[in-house]
Formats: C-alpha cells, sequence, structure tokens
C-alpha cells in the first residue's frame, strides 16, 4: 500500500499537471518536437500506473485478509477478475461491475495499457490539417528532402518554418490506426481528468470497506 499505492498517486498527480502545463487544452499551436515528447512521457507514465493502482489495491486486500492461499494462483489476483472480486465487500464489487466500469476497463483501461506494454505506444499526432494545409505539407515533406540532398540549408530552415506554422495542436491519443486493433482517437485531457476521478472515488469507497470481505465466496471460480 505504501511503495505501490502510495508512489502511484503521487505519479498520476504529477503526469496530470504537467499534460495540462505544457499542453494546456485552450492551445490551437502546434507543439515542439521536445514537448510533445514530454506529453507523450507523462501520458504513458499515467496510464501504465493507473493500470498499476488497481493491482496494488487488489493485492493489498488479498493480503489484508489472507486470501492468497484460497485464491491459490497469482493469476487470479487482480480488482477486474472474478475471482477477486467475489471476495470483495458488496459495495466495491458493485461499483467495479457496474455498466460504466466494466466499459472503462475494457475498452480503455486493459486496452491502451496492453497496447503500452507490449505492442503500440500511445501516440499523440503532432497536428491535425485541414484538406488544404495537408496538401501544402505533402509538398513541403517532398521538397525538405530535395534540399538536404542538394544541402541547402537555409531554405531547408526556411521550409521548415513553414511547416511547423501548418496545422492545429491535436488534443487526441491513439495507440493504432488499424481498427482490428481497437485503437479509436480519445480525447486526452478530458480522458485524464476522468480517469484521475475515478481514482478518487474508487480510491474512497475501497477505504471506507477494505476492512470488510465475503467469507461466504466460492474458491472454485475460475475468472
Amino acid at each position: 500500500m505504501l511503495h505501490g499505492v502510495g508512489r502511484r498517486l503521487k505519479l498520476l498527480g504529477r503526469c496530470v499537471r504537467n499534460v495540462f502545463h505544457l499542453f494546456p487544452p485552450s492551445r490551437t499551436i502546434p507543439l515542439a518536437s521536445d514537448d510533445l515528447d514530454e506529453v507523450q512521457i507523462s501520458l504513458h507514465a499515467f496510464v501504465m500506473n493507473l493500470y498499476g493502482l488497481f493491482e496494488n489495491l487488489a493485492w493489498a486486500f488479498v493480503l489484508r485478509h489472507d486470501l492468497e492461499k484460497k485464491l491459490g494462483d497469482r493469476r487470479r489476483i487482480g480488482m477486474f477478475l472474478s475471482t477477486t472480486q467475489q471476495y470483495l465487500p458488496k459495495p466495491l464489487k458493485n461499483y467495479l461491475t457496474s455498466e460504466t466500469l466494466l466499459k472503462w476497463h475494457k475498452d480503455y483501461l486493459k486496452n491502451y495499457r496492453d497496447a503500452l506494454a507490449h505492442r503500440i505506444p500511445l501516440y499523440i499526432p503532432p497536428a491535425t490539417y485541414s484538406p488544404e494545409q495537408a496538401q501544402e505539407h505533402e509538398t513541403l515533406n517532398q521538397s525538405e528532402w530535395d534540399y538536404i540532398y542538394s544541402h541547402k540549408w537555409d531554405e531547408l530552415e526556411q521550409l521548415r518554418d513553414r511547416m511547423n506554422t501548418l496545422g492545429s495542436a491535436c488534443p487526441m491519443f491513439v495507440h493504432s490506426f488499424g481498427d482490428e486493433a481497437g485503437g479509436k482517437p480519445i480525447y486526452l485531457h478530458p480522458q485524464m481528468i476522468c480517469d484521475a476521478k475515478t481514482v478518487v472515488e474508487f480510491c474512497d469507497l475501497y477505504f471506507t470497506h477494505w476492512h470488510e470481505h465475503n467469507e461466504a465466496a466460492d474458491p472454485r471460480i475460475i475468472d
């Protein structure tokens, strides 16, 4: 609880502050490359620690009530696993199995955390473009390589300055552009606020009830 949940809560708060400082929701001008990298670093840390927080809370509950032997396998311990949920007091189980939380966990938290950890890292596009801007950007991008090959450094600098003025900041993130991978674009700032509020809401409920547990649970349940 101290070294898991406590550290993660502190990092989650810092990640939110970093993102909103470097990329305020009102910003329309595309971010500089280094700033965009910093925002993505904070987003990655946020999602990983958000996922890990619920794992830490599940383990704290299991250890608090000496349930590890009853569960029998570490892979059956998890806040969103029915094998662990069967031991939770009713208020916690009802919260976690509500339609809203189930959808949040399946479509967003697990999906995006698994992609980040095992497949494609979360990505914030550098900008969004109108059709006209997209065409100009493509033309400039082709000229960029011509200037590089011909060592026209002054022209190259002017061209890149022009490219940086095109488009608007993109306040969304995704992990994959393939529909089969479930990479649906998500608005960055509203999602982080919703996630932070979910953590606060669940932790308040958790610490109100974590001393209770369902003694009538069936250890044979397999998730």
